[in-house]
């Protein structure tokens, strides 16, 4: 359910500043606005307390898409009304950019940098922790991520990894076990239920894989395609929430159901580099 910048460098020197409760509109973000990098020297990073372990799964607000921006601030989507909140600014201790993110059940955003480095973020108030998690796993370097339900008793879930193939990663071991080849190289992963898709913006098609193997068992092609564009990708009500854009995002809904792409904001003020719904998130749509 994450988001990959293919222009690297360019999305993580651009730290665009945004204050509002919502995403800034195109004027608040002129060419001169982009800010230096976080100065480690002057504590721009404080490694935050553990967090919580009595929140509960499927909170109302974790029912969302959640997203980040190379403001590196941590905001919530509501596809419903397509609008933005900002929850706050993510101060994981590194320089570098952000990779990708995925959202547990109980409001966790994992977060992967540039530099292979893994954190926790709180969904709630943006806090960060850092974890052992070691790069470099089966020839994981870096990679997109996305949760999908077990459709065991218990409602548990797996977060899966596309990179060098396609992987689950252990949250309490970190530790990757391999799964098998992908058909598509860079992509980003989503859930939907117990379903397991993977987005890549080069071709704009999603495939829905096999989540043992990683064998594609169905394709969609959409209209959003980029091959130079930072992207995410996320599932939310049934419909695929596609996020692309090399100075700002546009977010395309594609419809499996009618097999139809539209543009659903030209301009979402800001650029989106991660992006990830959790298994509480619904899988049918709502009309607005």
């Amino acid at each position: 359910m994450i988001a990959r910048a293919l222009l690297a460098a360019s999305c993580a020197a651009s730290l665009l500043h945004c204050a509002t409760t919502t995403a800034p509109t195109s004027s608040d973000l002129a060419p001169g606005d982009a800010g230096p990098a976080p100065s480690a020297e002057a504590g721009a990073f404080e490694i935050e307390t553990p967090l919580p372990d009595d929140r509960v799964e499927c909170a109302e607000g974790n029912k969302q898409i959640y997203v980040l921006g190379t403001d590196r601030a941590l905001y919530r989507f509501y596809p419903d009304k397509l609008s933005f909140d900002r929850i706050g600014q993510v101060a994981c201790p590194t320089l570098s950019g952000t990779f990708s993110m995925a959202i547990d059940r109980r409001g966790t955003a994992w977060v992967e940098y540039l530099d292979g480095r893994l954190f926790a973020v709180d969904t709630t108030t943006a806090k960060c922790k850092p974890t052992p998690f070691q790069q470099g796993q089966h020839g994981f370097e870096n990679f997109g991520m996305g949760y999908a339900k077990n459709g065991d008793a218990d409602g548990g879930e797996t977060l899966y990894v596309s990179g060098a193939g396609l992987a689950s990663l252990d949250t309490k071991t970190f530790e990757l076990t391999f799964l098998g080849s992908l058909t598509y190289g860079r992509t980003e992963l989503t859930g939907r239920g117990t379903e397991l898709f993977a987005f890549g913006v080069e071709s704009g098609v999603i495939a829905g894989l096999n989540k043992a193997n990683g064998a594609t068992e169905v394709t969609y092609r959409t209209t959003a395609v980029n091959e130079r564009a930072a992207f995410a990708f996320a599932q939310w009500g049934g419909d695929f929430w596609i996020f692309t854009g090399d100075k700002h995002s546009i977010v395309t809904q594609y419809s499996p159901a009618t097999n139809t792409s539209k543009v659903v904001i030209q301009n979402a003020g800001m650029l989106i580099v991660g992006a990830g719904s959790s298994t509480c998130a619904p899988t049918t749509t709502t009309p607005r």
